[in-house]
């Protein structure tokens, strides 16, 4: 599959949307290859060539995509930050540490654009997955059957202004409100672990919203937020109320079962925008 000449290479992070990433490709017949970043390997087609490698190995996987035709780069998924000074590095890895410079105690979104610049450097272009997906994003609005009350939504306007301040200081992407309180802002624990120290922090048992929103300076091919069922489940299990997210600038996995799983549990999904969420 991969002896096209024009060939996407997969930067495989963790989550379920490199998955969607691989799966759109292969029900487009776009030729693909994958590249997993440090623990994470998973099944992916039999088709599909991949490799195993660490960040400090960079060599490898240039190598990799070079072999296979690549002219296309995606990054999907979360990929855990290395310990730099224990990094073991090859030739390449460390030719583009020395080139990353300060970016690498910089925040993520800072560090991802200095890498997709080295990328480009090595010849390949860089896309957004959600183009090989479509159909990935919401509108503003109420999809759940309930609505958040008056209290929610001044909830999520908090949230919102706040994600998009903690955001611009390339922080981090969610926020979780309760009753006016700011429980908890994401950091590099990432949005899980975010829900499961914040359910601990409530005043009450229960309640609560999680709002995730894109960065102010956010490159829409890297590092977009993503809520799914995963999410959901997490949301339930630790009592929250609801999920708001910024309208067409959070990848939204399995939309409708999502949605269904809301209903079901009489929770409320919201996409919220800039005069939502001001």
């Amino acid at each position: 599959m991969s002896d096209s000449k024009d060939c996407i290479g997969i930067i495989y992070g963790d989550g379920n949307y490199p998955k969607r990433v691989v799966q759109s490709c292969l029900n487009k017949k776009i030729s693909c290859c994958v590249v997993f970043i440090g623990e994470i390997c998973e099944e992916v087609a039999s088709n599909v060539p991949y490799i195993q490698t660490k960040i400090g190995k960079i060599g490898s996987a240039i190598e990799f995509f070079h072999a296979h035709n690549v002219n296309k780069v995606v990054f999907a998924g979360a990929v855990k930050r290395p310990n730099f000074k224990e990094l073991s590095l090859d030739t390449k890895g460390a030719s583009w540490l020395l080139k990353l410079g300060k970016s690498i105690f910089a925040g993520d979104d800072v560090l991802l654009r200095a890498v997709s610049d080295l990328l480009r450097d090595e010849g390949f272009c860089i896309i957004s997955g959600t183009d090989l997906i479509g159909d990935i994003f919401v509108e503003s609005g109420v999809f759940s059957k309930k609505n958040p009350t008056e209290s929610e939504w001044r909830d999520i306007k908090k949230g919102f202004e706040v994600a998009k301040a903690i955001g611009s200081l390339d922080i981090g992407q969610s926020v979780i409100v309760c009753k006016g309180d700011i429980l908890g802002v994401e950091c590099v624990e990432g949005t899980n672990e975010l829900i499961k120290r914040c359910a601990k922090l409530r005043k009450q048992k229960s309640g609560g919203v999680l709002v995730k929103a894109s960065k102010p300076q956010q490159d829409r091919r890297l590092d977009l937020p993503t809520v799914g069922l995963e999410t959901f489940e997490n949301l339930r299990l630790n009592d929250f109320s609801g999920l708001a997210v910024e309208s067409k600038n959070c990848i939204v996995l399995d939309k409708d079962e999502l949605i269904k799983q809301f209903d079901d549990f009489s929770m409320f999904f919201v996409g919220i925008d800039d005069k939502h969420g001001n």
